[in-house]
């Protein structure tokens, strides 16, 4: 797979001013098919699409979002190539769904599924796959699959409004331990406010209830939170959720990551959302899905820094996190005469990742340095694919 000439003179110059100021442009979407520039597709991670929705576009390939933009769907069908066996294939929905799609794609044996996928393995249709969360239990030194880091991301956790009819009863914020000690063991804690809030109803309730929420399977951050937390992400506590039923009344709904609906229509709700998706859609209105959904700070510390617009990159430790595409280990060791290499791995000037640190940061990200774009012997994964 040679990376495609399709750069003309005044291609470039305009490439290089974009990762040079990151000026922004139109909204990050779904692409309008399959790429004609460079024949490169990949899904997964809500928490990175919209800023490798934006980098994808200024270079040329496609990255699909994990729901339907317009609709809101979940493993709808989509076409990444023009081939027969890539069209009206199911999108996959998060991090863990992406490196299946990807997984599935790689190999004509490959075990991997997930809902809706019944496309052919070995098929082809997708050539990377974004991921907020590492390899886990997953990681191998003879993994066939590269996770290879490109930003910096924290999490904390969101409540709904503050006021009107939405309202949540959420007054105040918690320390880490409390946190911990919530999820993990169904402690009832003292916030801020001096309110003592219970999760657990089961063994009568202590104070304000309140309900603890993480979002949906195959999420990275639910995987990752649930780390933080000291709880399973497969098999959560009684007392921690992926779905939710309005205060109003109604039926459980899922709870999409980083999307505030679930913390604005259950009052009593408090949910893990990352820092640079709030910030993207703080500041790119198209892509909002906060829905009133606020950070809260944990302890002393608050996700953002001095100026209230960037990553807090000193948040607490065990929820800051490095993000991923996630690529072949045969594409990495083909070294830069394979298109995947050139665009995920080290920072070619033109089409590489780790070039757009204007488009990095415009997304609410924080910048790795030299760490992008990185090859770490650690972050291979899945000696079968």
């Amino acid at each position: 797979m040679k990376l495609k000439s399709f750069i003309g003179a005044a291609g470039a110059c305009a490439l290089a001013a974009g990762v040079m100021v990151g000026v922004a442009g139109p909204a990050a979407a779904d692409p309008a098919g399959p790429s004609t520039s460079i024949n490169v597709d990949g899904g997964g991670s809500d928490t990175t699409q919209d800023v490798m929705n934006a980098i994808a576009n200024d270079a040329g390939y496609s990255s699909w979002n994990a729901l339907n933009p317009t609709t809101g769907a979940a493993h709808d069908l989509i076409d990444t190539k023009t081939t027969a066996a890539c069209t009206d294939i199911s999108r996959p929905n998060g991090s863990s769904e992406g490196v299946a799609a990807l997984r599935r794609s790689l190999s004509a044996t490959s075990t991997a599924t997930y809902p809706g996928a019944t496309w052919a393995a070995g098929s082809g249709c997708f050539d990377f796959a974004r991921s907020s969360s590492g390899p886990g239990g997953n990681a191998s030194p003879q993994g066939l699959l590269q996770y290879i880091p490109f930003a910096l991301d924290g999490v904390t956790v969101a409540v709904g409004p503050a006021s009107g009819a939405d309202a949540t009863v959420i007054g105040g914020t918690f320390d880490l331990a409390e946190l911990q000690a919530m999820y993990s063991a169904g402690t009832p804690a003292v916030a801020s406010n001096g309110v003592t809030y219970d999760p657990r109803t089961d063994d009568g309730l202590t104070g304000t209830e309140i309900h603890l929420l993480i979002p949906q399977p195959g999420s990275g951050t639910r995987n990752f939170f649930a780390g933080a937390m000291g709880i399973n992400a497969t098999t959560p506590p009684a007392w921690v959720r992926d779905t939710f039923t309005p205060t109003a009344g109604g039926a459980a709904q899922s709870v999409q990551e980083h999307d505030g609906t679930a913390v604005r229509l259950d009052h009593n709700a408090l949910m893990p959302y990352s820092i640079a998706q709030w910030l993207s859609q703080q500041s790119h209105p198209a892509i909002d899905r906060r829905d009133g959904a606020r950070l809260q700070n944990i302890g002393t510390l608050s996700p953002f820094d001095s100026t209230g617009l960037r990553l807090n990159t000193q948040f607490h430790p065990s929820l800051v996190r490095e993000v991923y595409n996630v690529i072949s280990r045969a594409a990495v060791d083909a070294g830069t005469s394979n298109t995947l290499n050139t665009i995920f791995v080290g920072s070619n000037p033109l089409v590489g990742v780790c070039s757009f640190t204007g488009r990095i940061t415009e997304y609410g990200f924080g910048t790795i340095g030299s760490r992008c774009g990185v090859v770490d012997p650690n972050l291979r994964a899945f000696a079968t694919l």
